[in-house]
């Protein structure tokens, strides 16, 4: 490919990814549903490792060269260590001079040497790799935010189950007011009854119903109980509140 034609590929687009990476997006969703990267796919790895023959041909690189290449990526290679990143194989009965030996390779060091080649396969490795760190970064900060959410989440749940205690509408409706409130809740914010959701998502009877909904789920099953918990400060019954809830009867909330 022209190197022209490379550096539009990776000048970046309104959104900030660039050709080449949105190539790969497609290909990086298969990290969730695959055993093997679409970089070990494409070596054709297996049980961990692949060849030196393999990434060589993958890299594109010039057959005339395997020979040199070998020498100073395996043998020279200081950071390289035989048995461990490389290992002799048997001399091929196809060809003779550079392609009549070849070497088995660790997936991790065949990784680590299509990183650090200077060809077109080579910085769509680094493209590659670069968009699988900032992948799991954005998933770690996205773990960050929901367990944000979660801890907001307890404190907007006990706030409703201490003014349920504190209303009387426990002893009101015979101690079944906290799992008919919650019902309410789940109801109105995700469509569903807490047993359904335990059902669905196979949620065993010891673990947590909110542990399991998304980011956007809490956020709509606290503002159901915020509203719950208001009325209830305002001294309004459960009929009354379940009828504002679903929408049947105006409430002004304070």
């Amino acid at each position: 490919m022209p190197k022209e034609d490379l550096m539009m590929e990776r000048k970046p687009c309104d959104d900030g990814i660039t050709v080449v990476e949105r190539g790969f997006m497609k290909e990086l969703q298969i990290i969730n549903t695959a055993s093997r990267t679409p970089i070990e796919i494409a070596l054709s790895a297996e049980d961990g490792f692949t060849t030196a023959k393999k990434l060589y041909e993958w890299l594109e690189l010039d057959p005339t060269h395997y020979s040199r290449w070998i020498q100073s990526n395996l043998i020279e290679n200081p950071f390289a260590e035989e048995g461990t990143d490389y290992s002799p194989l048997m001399a091929s009965k196809k060809g003779r001079g550079q392609f009549a030996k070849d070497y088995r390779l660790s997936v991790s060091f065949a990784k680590k040497l299509a990183m650090a080649t200077k060809s077109e396969k080579g910085e769509l490795a680094r493209i590659y790799f670069l968009m699988c760190e900032r992948a799991l970064v954005q998933s770690v900060k996205a773990n960050e935010k929901l367990k944000i959410e979660r801890a907001k989440g307890i404190a907007v749940r006990k706030s409703l189950t201490d003014v349920i205690l504190a209303s009387g509408e426990n002893e009101r409706m015979k101690g079944h007011a906290f799992p008919t409130y919650t019902d309410l809740v789940y109801k109105k914010a995700i469509g569903k009854t807490a047993r359904q959701i335990r059902k669905e998502r196979d949620i065993g009877k010891s673990e947590t119903v909110r542990d399991y909904l998304d980011e956007e789920e809490l956020e709509a099953v606290m503002k159901v109980e915020n509203a719950v918990t208001s009325l209830l400060d305002l001294g309004w019954t459960y009929p009354e509140i379940k009828a504002a809830i679903e929408g049947k009867k105006e409430a002004e909330v304070a």
